[in-house]
């Protein structure tokens, strides 16, 4: 059966460079890639509604949760940090809060990649909707590439293929 990877952001001009996007950016470098092992997909739906996208893909080509990732931002980690768990609570995030809640299940993978730091403002919908600062444009490419890295070693080999590659990586 195929894999699905699925990368939650806001569709539009407007948020293409925003950290809620990073997901968006993820699957695009895995695009550019070339990767061919899983279904590339980016929900033409705004962050909080991706669990309606998700839904229908699950329902129309029935994979199983196993064979699901989910890329997503996490401001509760540093810039740059990445993290991967088989399944598990949505932690605040509205993309998997709504994911979890369409599909009525959090089995799926997902892999977090962090976007906070140890500056940010109190209105955090405001931060996610923003441009990466200065510091983090030089950076973010890498950060990109490493997300990249697991999702393919993810789509190829496995979940614990994904797990050795996030350990390889610099993870900050």
């Amino acid at each position: 059966m195929k894999k699905y990877i699925f990368g939650i952001g806001n569709p539009g001009k407007r948020y293409d460079k925003t950290r809620h996007n990073i997901g968006f950016m993820v699957v695009d470098e895995l695009k550019k890639l070339g990767l061919k092992d899983a279904a590339l997909v980016k929900p033409d739906t705004f962050v909080n509604q991706t669990g309606k996208a998700v839904r229908e893909i699950i329902e129309s080509r029935k994979p199983e949760l196993k064979d699901v990732l989910v890329v997503c931002d996490d401001v509760n980690l540093g810039f740059g940090k990445l993290r991967l768990r088989p399944s598990g609570s949505a932690g605040g995030h509205h993309g998997l809060e709504s994911i979890i809640a369409s599909l009525q299940d959090d089995g799926f993978a997902r892999l977090r990649v962090g976007v906070g730091n140890e500056t940010m403002p109190a209105d955090l919908e405001c931060f996610v909707l923003e441009p990466f600062n200065e510091a983090e444009k030089k950076e973010v490419g890498q950060v990109i590439e490493r997300a990249a890295a697991i999702c393919q070693a993810w789509a190829k080999e496995g979940f614990t293929a994904a797990q050795n590659q996030l350990s390889r990586s610099s993870n900050r």
